[in-house]
């Protein structure tokens, strides 16, 4: 178990009702007239944040990592057939951040992040940062919505900033559609992972030691 809030049979029924769903879901897609471009469209939102609440559920309850990897593939590959500059960033900072912590297996799903930063079109700092990292292109710094990151671009003190961050990264969020999802009667709660500060951390190589025993920090993720 990584999680320290659910126990390992929530998370292992989560991933049973989500898989279930998703085989539905995955045989009416294969069904649907290529004309119903609406239908699937739908299906394809739906498929990709499935797939994304197993890979969390995955990892808070401690599976293998390449068991959450193999969500995340599905995941990316159904979001970037339906972006759009609508969405949220928090998700594709979630979705770059996991791909910098997977680096060593990029050629399998840099294309499919790539596409998605186009359709999304952000110019936003930390979105770009992510995905010149995994491009392996200099870092170009440009400002960013979320201003911890404007202010670990000019620190030379950058631990010390992400780990102000990390502090304080759940209340940051409180508008976030997963906050005290914990408390939900609806079973919604697939985990707490602060992925972008273990990103940044291997990016601008921090010692994370610091983090260990963080309940928002996914160390283990960090070092695979």
């Amino acid at each position: 178990m990584r999680d320290t809030i659910k126990t390992k049979d929530y998370f292992l029924e989560r991933i049973m009702s989500d898989t279930a769903r998703i085989k539905k879901f995955e045989a009416v897609l294969n069904n649907t007239e290529p004309s119903n471009e609406r239908g699937i469209r739908v299906g394809k939102l739906q498929l990709s944040k499935l797939y994304w609440d197993c890979t969390k559920a995955a990892y808070s309850m401690g599976a293998d990592l390449t068991e959450m990897y193999s969500y995340y593939l599905q995941a990316i590959n159904y979001y970037k057939d339906v972006c759009s500059p609508a969405d949220s960033l928090y998700d594709v900072i979630d979705f770059l951040s996991v791909g910098v912590l997977f680096q060593k297996s990029k050629s399998e799903f840099l294309p499919a992040l790539e596409t998605i930063v186009e359709k999304i079109n952000s110019q936003d700092g930390l979105i770009c940062c992510l995905l010149q990292y995994l491009q392996n292109k200099p870092l170009v710094f440009q400002q960013s919505k979320l201003s911890y990151f404007n202010w670990l671009a000019k620190s030379n003190d950058k631990a010390k900033i992400l780990s102000s961050e990390l502090d304080q990264w759940y209340q940051h969020h409180k508008s976030a559609y997963w906050y005290n999802s914990d408390k939900s009667k609806s079973n919604t709660y697939r985990g707490y992972w602060c992925y972008e500060i273990a990103a940044l951390s291997k990016i601008f190589q921090i010692d994370d030691e610091q983090f260990t025993s963080h309940p928002y920090y996914p160390y283990d993720l960090a070092h695979c």
